[in-house]
């Protein structure tokens, strides 16, 4: 017995120790890359940085951390934040969010709070900590721009998954419920106030391929950029209007979508509606558009749904010969 205990304490002392040591290293590695981004001319202010979680995780946290990339301008700064990590599973990091961060970018300044906000990555150490799968959970959000707008999120889900056998293609998946568009944009685009001020649901189903691998270089050099997204299902549901699209878009280099989507609109006078008071469809031609519209609803056999296909051509979206407006920039900041 005596032999035992003397065992078990030795072994205590050297996990003790093993701990120890790579709770040194985690930090010193954590310390060395926030000093070489301010070696390539990023702002770096941190107040401390320790490693904690004694025996069976590394919990590494940053207290009062700014980070600003001059390349791009976007800021990042937070009270707190937290890498976690176990023992035995260091592919497998989960990020803790504060309650309160902020985001700048050269244009506005937008504070998030949350009640609940942290991802679980899955990462190869071994490739430059490429990620495999993602999952970020989102509760409670509210975001405040200083432009004037803020938007309200009851409940967020993102996964994304890397492709078998792929180093840059993704599965992600993105469900949002009960959201809050920003008032002025409400106001602009429902003046009469008649839809519900929440959107009930937004999702997509999505397999996208990137330029690059999502590693560590995304964030220190430049954001992998979409070449294509084959979309399995979009959905968005806002009162009684529905839409859904589905199909496959190329991405040039500059961010321009190109190819088709086949879309359905539930109600779709509504959303007419919806894009002349945006200002995406100009009101000399919206006659032309919903007399178009209405042809294509009748084949359908519904006056108020329509099957249609949307073209990505050129920089604008067209359904049939009818140009809707300037195609959407697809480029990652």
């Amino acid at each position: 017995m005596k032999r035992l205990l003397i065992l078990i304490v030795i072994l205590a002392v050297l996990g003790s120790i093993a701990w120890a040591v790579a709770a040194m290293t985690m930090q010193t590695a954590a310390t060395r890359w926030l000093d070489d981004r301010q070696i390539e001319g990023w702002v770096v202010n941190v107040a401390d940085v320790s490693v904690e979680g004694f025996p069976l995780d590394f919990e590494t946290d940053f207290t009062d951390i700014q980070l600003a990339d001059p390349d791009t301008g976007l800021a990042w700064s937070t009270p707190r934040f937290r890498l976690e990590q176990e023992v035995f599973r260091l592919d497998r990091i989960t990020a803790y969010f504060p309650e309160t961060q902020t985001i700048a970018t050269p244009q506005e300044r937008l504070t998030l709070d949350s009640g609940a906000m942290l991802a679980s990555l899955d990462v190869r150490p071994t490739a430059n900590f490429a990620l495999d799968g993602l999952r970020a959970e989102l509760g409670a959000l509210n975001v405040v721009s200083t432009l004037g707008w803020s938007l309200d999120l009851d409940r967020g889900l993102v996964t994304l998954d890397r492709m078998e056998g792929e180093d840059s293609r993704y599965d992600i998946h993105v469900n949002a419920s009960d959201l809050s568009p920003p008032e002025a944009i409400r106001a602009r685009l429902d003046p009469a106030g008649v839809l519900p001020e929440r959107i009930s649901h937004l999702s997509s189903v999505t397999r996208a391929r990137f330029d690059a691998p999502w590693d560590m270089a995304a964030l220190e050099i430049a954001r992998p950029q979409p070449t294509e997204l084959e979309i399995e299902d979009i959905t968005a549901r806002w009162g009684d209007m529905l839409f859904r699209a589905t199909g496959t878009l190329d991405v040039t280099e500059g961010g321009v979508p190109e190819g088709e989507l086949r879309v359905r609109a539930e109600n779709w006078r509504a959303m007419v509606e919806l894009a002349e008071n945006a200002g995406l469809l100009p009101e000399r031609i919206r006659p032309t558009a919903e007399a178009m519209l209405e042809v294509l609803a009748g084949m359908n056999g519904s006056a108020e749904n329509i099957d249609a296909t949307l073209n990505f051509s050129n920089g604008r979206v067209f359904i049939g010969p009818l140009p809707l407006g300037p195609a959407p920039s697809l480029r990652i900041r």
